[in-house]
């Protein structure tokens, strides 16, 4: 097993999955089997492994990120012409509303936004 597995439970798994592989062979000579075992993965099949892991993980992570960043802006956008209406019609909380669109545009939509196209940039 390369000792470039990040992930400890993903090198356990690996190692189960190994260990469930070199029982299935019929033989006496473990080195041999446990040669054939790791070629069944393929050239660099442990490392791509990983890889596909961090990948799947990362992925999982940006979605609820991306869903995040549409729900805090549409409620940003909302509370923006909502506040802006309640301006035009002279009513009551128009500033209240229009200070707390500005607030969550500045402080959740924005910084959560530049985050991923960060986080994007750099994987790229």
């Amino acid at each position: 097993m390369p000792n470039s597995i990040k992930f400890n439970d993903l090198e356990d798994n690996l190692i189960d999955h190994i260990c469930c592989l070199i029982e299935n062979y019929d033989g006496s000579d473990f080195e041999q089997i446990y040669d054939k075992v790791i070629k069944s993965f393929g050239e660099n099949g442990i490392l791509k492994i990983q890889q596909d892991t961090i990948i799947l993980l990362t992925k999982k992570k940006e979605d609820i990120m991306k869903k995040a960043i549409y729900v805090v802006g549409f409620i940003a956008t909302f509370m923006t012409t909502t506040g802006l209406l309640f301006q035009f019609l002279h009513w009551k909380g128009a500033a209240f509303i229009l200070i707390m669109a500005v607030v969550l545009i500045n402080f959740g939509f924005l910084p959560m936004f530049f985050y991923h196209r960060y986080k994007r940039s750099e994987s790229v």
